[in-house]
């Protein structure tokens, strides 16, 4: 994990993924006051809108690695926001994959997730 970074916890992964779907600007009343956190979201938000534009074939890289976990749709707008965003966090963190699949393992997935396939 890069230093000077919050802790990549539980509690920071879901208030991260439940602005999956278009998150930037967006402040969850758990964030207000605590400016440093939100700038970090933004960051990642901001990391999510390149990924899911120009970088498809990082992003389908981790298509294989987490389909199992998270039973994405193929070709689905949904899918690719959530790679996008997997991927900031990654980079951003400097996980390896293990350590990524590790950490969101861990995550309770918020209802979010369920729009992927509905």
């Amino acid at each position: 994990m890069k230093n000077n970074l919050p802790p990549l916890n539980e509690v920071l992964l879901n208030q991260i993924f439940d602005g999956v779907y278009g998150g930037a600007g967006q402040q969850p009343n758990e964030l207000i006051g605590h400016e440093p956190l939100q700038a970090l979201i933004d960051t990642l938000y901001a990391m999510q809108r390149f990924n899911h534009r120009f970088r498809p074939d990082d992003t389908g890289r981790l298509f294989d690695l987490f389909d199992a976990q998270f039973n994405f749709e193929r070709n689905s707008e949904g899918t690719t926001l959530w790679l996008a965003l997997i991927l900031a966090v990654q980079e951003l963190y400097g996980l390896s994959d293990s350590r990524l699949m590790e950490a969101l393992g861990e995550m309770i997935v918020s209802q979010s997730l369920t729009h992927i396939n509905g």
